[in-house]
């Protein structure tokens, strides 16, 4: 009789050890399938820069990043959507140029740069501080220094950080929470550029 009730009670522990442990990742999973659902029918209005200002526009494809206050120390490469797999081009090796965002450049829009979180790419992000800088590298040889302003973390279809105009920003992005089902955005202003 005692062993009837010690295996009924070791049943009732290990299904709701299991719910407890499947419960955040089913939970996980269904919001990226949903983000991934919506993904395709997602409209990102980007508004890209014009030539017809009358500052000369200084512009360049982003291929290194460096944060130093946080040693981070990444190549940077073209990052494209595919719709028919629903994903964005990733690596383990190197963080992304969102190529339908705003060249890195010296009048306005938005450069969205993005990463794996992790010690390789992007996961000392979520350390930093105000006031931290960053230095973007482009193919044509200048350098765009950025100050950090502010962060948000948005489920992963929300596009609404991307629609952005207005002065040179850098937004960079990373997976956050205990699960990576969060898009951590972090948002810099240029502060200065020049030529190496």
């Amino acid at each position: 009789m005692n062993i009837h009730k010690y295996l009924i009670g070791l049943s009732i522990l290990l299904f709701s050890s299991g719910v407890a442990i499947v419960a955040p990742i089913g939970l996980s999973w269904l919001e990226q399938r949903q983000a991934l659902d919506a993904a395709p029918n997602a409209t990102i209005k980007v508004a890209k820069v014009s030539l017809n200002d009358a500052q000369t526009l200084i512009k360049g494809t982003p291929r290194h990043i460096s944060v130093p206050s946080l040693g981070i120390d990444v190549t940077v490469n073209d990052g494209v959507y595919n719709a028919r797999t629903a994903e964005w081009t990733l690596s383990d090796t190197s963080a992304f140029y969102a190529t339908p965002t705003d060249p890195v450049n010296s009048q306005g829009g938005n450069t969205l740069i993005y990463g794996h979180n992790s010690k390789e790419i992007f996961g000392k992000l979520l350390d930093i501080q105000p006031s931290a800088e960053v230095t973007v590298t482009t193919d044509n040889g200048y350098v765009f220094t950025y100050v950090y302003t502010s962060t948000e973390a948005v489920k992963p279809n929300d596009v609404r950080p991307l629609a952005y105009e207005g002065k040179p920003r850098l937004t960079l992005q990373t997976c956050s929470g205990i699960w990576n089902q969060t898009r951590q955005m972090l948002y810099f202003d240029l502060k200065e550029y020049h030529k190496v």
